[in-house]
This record gives C-alpha cells, sequence and structure tokens, in this order.
C-alpha cells in the first residue's frame, strides 16, 4: 500500500494507538466483574479489543447475569479506569516525533471511549495540543466496526476519504475505516493471526509509518484547511 497522494487529514484511533491502554482497560474490567463477585480470572483480554465499553457493558451483563443494568455497569467502568489513568501508558516508539510531523494536517482523535476519558488520557500524556477534534462515543448513535465516527470525523475535516488516512489496531476499527472508504493502516502489537486484516499495512512503531510517509511529499505544505 502507498500512502494517500493528497493527505489532509490523519485520524488517529486512541487505545493501543497512541497509548498501549488496552491492558489497563482489561484491569479496569477485571475490577468492575470483581466488584460484583466474579471472579476476575475468568475474563477474556483478546475478546474484549475493540469493542465499545457500552457494549461490553451488555456482553458482560449478559456472560455474568450481573444485577445493573449495562448502563450502571459501563458508568463503574469508566469511574474505574479514570481513576487507573495517573498510573501512566507506554505507547509505540516515534510518537511525538510523528506528531509534530503530522500537525501540517488536520489531525484527529476517534474512539469509542467516553470524550472527558479521551481527553484525560491525552492531557496526562501532554499530547491533547497535537490534535483539532475528537470524534469519542458520545457523538455516534453507531460505533465501530460501523463507520459512522469515520464519517463525523470526514465531515468534521471537511475531506474527502482519499483525502484521509487513518491509523487503527483493531479489527472493528480497521473495517469501520475501510467501510468509510478511508485509506487504513495499522498499528501491530500483540494481535493474533485471526485479528489481522490481510488487505491492510500493519507497522510497529511510528518511526516506522513516519518513513513510510516520507516516501512520498505529503509534508511539504502546511496545514490550510479550516475544521468545522
Amino acid at each position: 500500500m502507498l500512502p494517500p497522494q493528497n493527505l489532509k487529514a490523519i485520524f488517529f484511533d486512541l487505545d493501543n494507538v497512541l497509548v498501549y491502554s488496552e491492558v489497563m482497560h482489561f484491569k479496569a474490567w477485571q475490577l468492575v466483574v470483581e466488584k460484583y463477585g466474579i471472579n476476575p480470572a475468568l475474563l477474556n483480554f483478546q475478546s474484549l479489543i475493540g469493542i465499545a465499553d457500552s457494549t461490553q457493558a451488555v456482553i458482560l451483563k449478559e456472560q455474568y447475569n450481573l444485577k445493573d443494568d449495562a448502563h450502571t455497569i459501563w458508568l463503574l467502568k469508566r469511574q474505574i479506569f479514570t481513576q487507573l489513568i495517573p498510573e501512566g501508558f507506554t505507547y509505540p516508539h516515534g510518537r511525538e516525533n510523528f506528531l509534530n510531523t503530522a500537525s501540517n494536517y488536520i489531525t484527529a482523535v476517534v474512539s469509542s471511549s467516553g470524550k472527558q476519558v479521551v481527553r484525560d488520557i491525552l492531557q496526562a500524556e501532554k499530547i491533547e495540543t497535537y490534535f483539532d477534534f475528537i470524534i469519542a462515543h458520545e457523538d455516534c448513535s453507531k460505533h465501530k466496526p460501523d463507520p459512522l465516527p469515520y464519517l463525523l470525523a470526514l465531515e468534521k475535516a471537511q475531506v474527502a476519504p482519499e483525502q484521509a488516512l487513518v491509523i487503527e489496531d483493531s479489527p472493528s476499527g480497521i473495517r469501520a475505516a475501510l467501510a468509510a472508504n478511508i485509506p487504513v493502516i495499522g498499528v501491530f502489537k500483540d494481535q493474533t493471526q485471526d485479528q489481522l486484516i490481510n488487505t491492510v499495512s500493519y507497522f510497529n512503531t511510528f518511526s516506522e509509518i513516519n518513513d513510510w510517509l516520507s516516501k512520498t511529499r505529503h509534508y511539504d505544505n502546511p496545514k490550510n484547511i479550516t475544521v468545522s
């Protein structure tokens, strides 16, 4: 896959792209089910990746017959996760250098997490100023793998699908970008073989992505588009 030739916007997933946060999400879900008397060791980490928290809450309620409604379970998970954020995150090598380079373009975080959670993570990582806007859970009536989050990002950035690039990690996020007809690349961490999309190019670090993009003259022109 070659980089888009008329790139104007880059849309980033958050979890396991900008930060390696899935382990912390899993820890939060373990603490949630433990509060309901469920052995946290029963949770399957891989089955929770790339699914919106609201959907995960529904799944866990049904799977373990939890007494509270799914919305209450979701709010509890969000509260616990927020309390874990100060522990900090690791992230792919070259993140800050790539974000500096990408600042020539419209940049956005497109996440299934709540907007305040996204902001809290970006602020904790001191990278919130790199992004022009956020598309989060409450902005969308449908969530990844539905294309709506990325369609909303295109609309807000005022760019065509072929003028954007999505950086994702999970199958649901990649399928959402593909369904929106946006070129997408993957960040590889610890996905299993069946979680990889064979039509998508994967990179281990942002340094690798930067090298890939530098093969074309994307960064010669400053950002000149106003976000709506």
